[in-house]
């Protein structure tokens, strides 16, 4: 039987019996702007083995989707967490679980038909290795400057950048043509979201300086870093290995 889980205490310890793995999920559960946003639904109260999050955040203007979080590997469970999905098709949704439940996604949930493997990637002080250069044009975003560098960041948006390091590029014209930094933040770990270049400036080191500029503070304060990119996306898989985020585990991903 699924569960509504609305007391978001009870599913914490769980998750943070891998803090990398579920870096997004405890995010969404501990911050109170997010968590207003956010559904769980159980396999069984008292364990919590399996469970769905869904998260219906909209960090830019003009158009909303569904992010959901599953960790299910009965077939049952994952029906019953269908049915929950496919009342939601309103939404565009985008369904993140581990490989061993893609033949029961690809039965029950038909409607989203496109997939792919993102691969997640861990770094410490250990591991590590900051890179230096672009700095000086580099811009941390604020409430106050971010109107003019990305006028459709939503109020979510904005409230992340009061709480957690995102910095920019713009161009001599003030246009923006880079952005990276912190999307989640647990109490041990962050996870690097937002991370765009235009075509024109990619392969200069613009991405890899703002992440590491995001991800500096937070790593020198004893916290994990979690990057994640579709696994044929190999320059920005290099952008992580260049900073020291080691591969740690892949996830299927499905969406329409």
């Amino acid at each position: 039987m699924v569960v509504h889980l609305k007391k978001k205490e009870a599913i914490l310890q769980r998750l943070y019996e891998d803090y990398v793995y579920y870096v997004e999920e405890i995010s969404l559960i501990e911050e109170d702007y997010l968590w207003q946003n956010v559904k769980i639904y159980v396999d069984d109260s008292r364990s919590i083995r399996e469970f769905l999050v869904i998260s219906i955040p909209s960090f830019y203007k003009n158009g909303k989707s569904l992010s959901a979080y599953m960790t299910a590997e009965k077939s049952s469970t994952v029906i019953k967490f269908a049915s929950i999905l496919k009342a939601m098709q309103k939404f565009r949704t985008h369904l993140q679980t581990s490989p061993e439940a893609e033949p029961f996604v690809k039965e029950s949930m038909k409607w989203l038909t496109a997939t792919y493997t993102v691969r997640y990637c861990r770094a410490d002080s250990k591991t590590f290795r900051p890179h230096c250069l672009h700095r000086e044009r580099a811009t941390r975003l604020t409430p106050a400057n971010i109107g003019k560098l990305l006028p459709s960041a939503s109020s979510h948006f904005i409230k992340r950048i009061e709480t957690a390091p995102v910095y920019a590029q713009a161009d001599e014209k003030g246009k923006l043509i880079a952005i990276s930094g912190v999307g989640f933040l647990t109490k041990r770990s962050f996870a690097i979201s937002y991370t765009e270049t235009e075509p024109e400036y990619r392969g200069q080191g613009i991405a890899k300086c703002l992440t590491s500029l995001s991800s500096e503070p937070l790593i020198k304060k004893g916290l994990v870093g979690v990057y994640s990119a579709d696994v044929t996306n190999q320059p920005s898989l290099g952008v992580a290995k260049g900073l020291g985020f080691l591969p740690y585990k892949d996830l299927k991903c499905f969406y329409n």
